[in-house]
């Protein structure tokens, strides 16, 4: 039959400190320390070179921001979480790993790309802070939801799409349009769920513009949003443009 578990007790704080002065017997850690040291001396030595590549890194990362060298203390511990971290962990874990941490030290008032650099120095490349807040259900004030550069064919063409429930504007860059050129931008909304898009507003643009930058101005998208844009006459050109949504 096994051995019968002993009854446990309840300590008082009196026992709990008798044990703990037991247990901190000097020849006791003495005799530990006699048997571990040499087994650690390699691993120990090993991590003063990485110690040293750190130091360097949170240096170099800090120049652009003199005012953060005071504190780089504060660098040294996220850049040394960050090397374990990425020893520990890989992919979707690591990525998760780091955003934290990068989040962490954000909120206590570090530089962002201070703390983006360090990150990358070890391969790390740092979430965008809207996906780090869509990950732990926090929306984003404002966020960037369609840039790029369309090249016109003569058809409507859909610059940007947005199904819910946000407020939507951005710049369209008309500068390319020369004498002779037509241009038409369209904007489109949803308010049914089950609905179709239904035209807002049409804007036609004539000839070389004197001020190219076209302001969408913020827009309640119900249920979806929809910008389009159409070249009618003249040469085909391409177009720059970027859109931004924020909460109601």
């Amino acid at each position: 039959m096994p051995a019968r578990r002993r009854r446990s007790m309840d300590r008082s704080p009196i026992n709990r400190l008798e044990m703990w002065n037991r247990k901190m017997n000097p020849s006791v850690y003495a005799t530990v320390l006699e048997k571990t040291k040499p087994l650690a001396l390699p691993k120990v030595a090993g991590y003063q070179v990485t110690h040293e590549y750190i130091i360097s890194l949170v240096k170099s990362a800090l120049q652009n921001y003199p005012s953060e060298i005071a504190i780089m203390q504060e660098y040294m511990w996220y850049a040394e979480k960050m090397w374990k971290i990425s020893q520990k962990y890989k992919s979707t874990a690591l990525q998760n790993e780091a955003d934290a941490l990068f989040l962490y030290y954000l909120a206590r008032g570090r530089n962002e790309n201070a703390l983006r650099t360090i990150a990358l120095a070890f391969n790390i490349k740092i979430s965008s802070s809207d996906i780090i807040f869509e990950r732990i259900g926090v929306p984003a004030l404002l966020s960037i939801i369609g840039k790029g550069t369309i090249l016109t064919d003569g058809t409507e063409q859909t610059i940007l799409t947005y199904v819910g429930l946000a407020i939507i504007q951005g710049y369209i860059d008309l500068s390319n349009m020369t004498e002779g050129d037509e241009v038409t931008i369209r904007i489109y909304v949803k308010i049914k769920e089950t609905g179709d898009y239904k035209l807002y507003a049409p804007e036609t643009y004539y000839g070389k513009q004197p001020a190219p930058a076209i302001y969408v101005t913020p827009k309640l998208s119900g249920y979806a949003f929809k910008v389009t844009i159409q070249q009618t006459q003249g040469t085909y050109k391409s177009f720059d443009y970027l859109f931004t949504k924020s909460l109601i």
